[in-house]
């Protein structure tokens, strides 16, 4: 069979290891029109924070210590899991019965352009993705097989509202391509998602608003893993990437999940006393006074942060190593941070229990109860999430 042009292959890899992992191209459309915008970190409304995706079914043996993969081979199956949330805390993905369409972005794409490029159409005409099996690898074929894109993703079977997604073998996934993935679901007492999948695809400006939009990029890859992958298959592949396969230990680690390892707390009181809370679980609930100030220390591994190859000059310069960083957002649903943002290993916010002025918001949240949610991003498409319910005390 032909080799693969390494040069070729790195520069792919740059391109598809330089996009920003913003994960969400859409945002659910939950909110009238004429309505004041809230602060982005303020949680008024259900909203759709990230989209996790996970290697739940590897080709080849995983260190069971490491941090999970986002970064998913052809046939590897991963798990997508959205993280939804409303004031009062993390929302049931299955509430919203979401759909999920998968489609093969070209490397040269941006997020959201590969199922807006099918536009005008409805469910019924887009196609169920088919299961990929190693027997639709054809040595003898002349070109690779091509699954329909877009596609819709079959029921995995379970009724959690997440989605698990077998990775298609692709000529687009070879040459630096990835697989969009556009979730859309409905809110009590609005359309159903069949309602709200026909207003998305039928290109409508304006769309209902209890629905949720969200698309999330799955990173297939690394691309040297993916030439040496084809190579084993006996898989002829296209002129371009012709060349020499590179050696196994060329191969970087594919992007993993980063880790949320601690989340600890000290409540400050307005008399100058502290509260140790220490250590947090997600999901966890303080109680606090009207007035207090939250102090939280979050921890990620450092470790953890991996080193990947970017083109320089458009490929022209050939590559050079980076290392992720962490990036993360800080929400709440009532009262004011210190910050939205945090991009350490160890990050530090504080939350003070006095509503924001500028927010409207009512003197106390409702039923004395508010939340706070962070999500943690490496910089490419790993993400980690944690949150905390707060009960005030009873006024004096």
């Amino acid at each position: 069979m032909p080799m693969i042009r390494y040069r070729q292959a790195m520069r792919s890899a740059g391109k598809h290891a330089g996009i920003v992992a913003a994960g969400l191209a859409l945002s659910g459309v939950l909110a009238g029109c004429g309505d004041p915008l809230p602060s982005s970190r303020r949680i008024a409304s259900t909203r759709v924070l990230a989209i996790r995706t996970e290697v739940i079914t590897p080709l080849f043996p995983e260190d069971p210590a490491a941090a999970v993969r986002c970064q998913a081979l052809p046939f590897e199956q991963v798990r997508l899991t959205p993280f939804i949330v409303d004031p009062s805390g993390p929302v049931d993905p299955a509430t919203i019965e979401p759909i999920y369409i998968a489609c093969n972005l070209q490397a040269i794409e941006g997020l959201f352009a590969c199922l807006k490029g099918a536009f005008p159409t409805d469910l019924p005409s887009i196609p169920t993705c088919p299961v990929p099996s190693f027997l639709d690898l054809d040595p003898m074929a002349m070109s690779l097989p091509e699954p329909p894109s877009p596609c819709v993703i079959p029921d995995d079977g379970s009724a959690d509202g997440l989605q698990d997604l077998t990775i298609p073998f692709a000529t687009s996934l070879l040459a630096g391509g990835d697989v969009e993935v556009t979730m859309i679901g409905h809110l009590d007492g609005g359309p159903s998602t069949r309602e709200c999948a026909d207003a998305l695809l039928g290109g409508e400006t304006d769309v209902p608003n209890d629905c949720v939009y969200a698309v999330q990029r799955v990173s297939i890859g690394p691309i040297e893993r993916l030439l040496l992958l084809a190579s084993m298959f006996g898989v002829e592949l296209p002129p371009e990437l012709v060349g020499e396969l590179p050696a196994p230990e060329d191969v970087p680690d594919g992007d993993r999940n980063p880790r949320i390892q601690s989340f600890s707390a000290v409540i400050v009181h307005e008399d100058g006393s502290t509260t140790e809370v220490g250590d947090l679980a997600p999901g966890d609930t303080i109680s606090a006074a009207f007035g207090d100030v939250i102090q939280f220390t979050t921890i990620a591994p450092e470790e953890d942060l991996q080193t990947y190859p970017v083109q320089v000059n458009n490929g022209e310069g050939g590559s050079e190593e980076r290392q992720e960083d962490y990036s993360g957002r800080w929400f709440v649903s009532w009262g004011d941070l210190l910050s939205g943002i945090s991009d350490d290993p160890e990050s530090y916010n504080e939350w003070s229990l006095l509503p924001r002025e500028d927010q409207e918001e009512p003197e106390r949240p409702e039923g004395d109860a508010a939340t706070l949610f962070y999500v943690l991003r490496d910089g490419r498409q790993g993400v980690d999430w944690w949150w905390l319910r707060l009960q005030l005390e009873p006024a004096p």
